[in-house]
């Protein structure tokens, strides 16, 4: 069961589409508000305390602000409508103050905070050679090329990559996931169990995952070729139902987290899981996230390493404008 529950206040500026969040050291909760264009900011109980930009062309507006990381003091927010990561630092207990800005073209996915540098979940290529993860000081002046873009689904060759992606690509919505804990980083993709693990001087040290009773591996099967085909959208999501999909990675000095979540017919919602690994790779446990529900299969959350909380967003229909937020605590240690 979750330790803590904060609803996220609606009155004074209503939270259009929260895309991510995060949360401070202190309790405070950045949250990426994609449809209204801006970064909300509210207190440990969920009362708006300030909002950060808005939407349109100019320097300091957003095309859309999507996915977030907090690593103190600095903010990282995804802008993909325009290419961007921007980097603030926190200024007192509400403000940021914008600290730099990096280009990323076709970033769809994480962008998480490691140090004063960004990993960036997109596709780049350097001659013949091509990538999905780099890293990135807050200049935009040094990159770092960690993994190639046939490891991005788990795969262990080149060839098997190229072999199975055009049926992979049938079922992911592109997302990707990382957690960094010191020098070590994490990566898994939102449709394969299974984990790239890595130094972030580019050096790959292990590849991981285990499949459950209650993962369900997802596997194409010709009802969705077909539906592809004619460009079917019930059938594919009739069977993208049946299936889970990983939807977070979290990692500590002792153990790496991943988050699964699976369709519940009665209650027409999604469920999480977390199952946790140690180091070595090796399953330590698997359990449900009671209370975490969600109407889509991927869930926004964020770790707290300082406290070993698990915040996790839970989202459900509200009224013609707005949807209702709670954030969960679930406390891993």
């Amino acid at each position: 069961m979750p330790s803590s529950a904060i609803t996220i206040s609606q009155a004074e500026a209503p939270v259009l589409y929260a895309s991510d969040f995060a949360v401070a050291e202190d309790g405070i909760i950045f949250i990426a508000d994609a449809k209204d264009g801006n970064i909300k900011c509210y207190d440990p109980e969920g009362k708006l305390l300030s909002v950060t930009g808005r939407r349109g062309p100019g320097p300091e507006e957003f095309g859309g602000p999507y996915f977030c990381d907090y690593q103190a003091p600095f903010l990282s927010v995804l802008d993909s409508p325009k290419f961007k990561v921007h980097i603030y630092e926190r200024a007192g207990m509400a403000k940021l103050s914008k600290v730099g800005e990096i280009y990323c073209m076709m970033c769809l996915s994480d962008v998480i905070l490691s140090g004063k540098s960004v990993l960036v979940d997109a596709p780049i290529n350097i001659g013949e050679n091509a990538f999905f993860l780099t890293k990135r000081d807050f200049g935009d002046k040094v990159i770092r090329y960690l993994c190639p873009q046939w490891r991005r689904y788990g795969y262990e060759s080149k060839k098997a990559y190229e072999a199975n992606y055009s049926d992979i690509a049938m079922l992911t919505a592109q997302r990707g996931f990382i957690s960094v804990t010191g020098n070590r980083g994490f990566y898994v993709s939102d449709v394969r169990l299974k984990i790239a693990g890595f130094n972030l001087d580019g050096l790959e040290v292990v590849s991981f995952g285990t499949p459950s009773a209650n993962y369900r591996e997802p596997r194409i099967n010709q009802k969705i070729r077909n539906a592809f085909e004619k460009k079917e959208s019930e059938p594919i999501r009739r069977e993208r139902e049946k299936v889970s999909y990983i939807t977070g990675i979290l990692s500590d000095e002792h153990m790496v987290g991943v988050l699964f979540s699976n369709y519940d017919v009665s209650s027409n919602s999604w469920k999480l899981y977390l199952q946790r690994y140690g180091l070595a790779g090796n399953l330590l446990s698997e359990d449900i996230l009671f209370d975490a529900t969600n109407y889509d299969s991927l869930f926004n959350y964020y770790f707290q390493r300082e406290t070993g909380i698990l915040f996790v967003m839970s989202e459900i229909y509200g009224d013609d404008s707005t949807d209702d937020y709670k954030i969960l605590g679930y406390r891993l240690r």
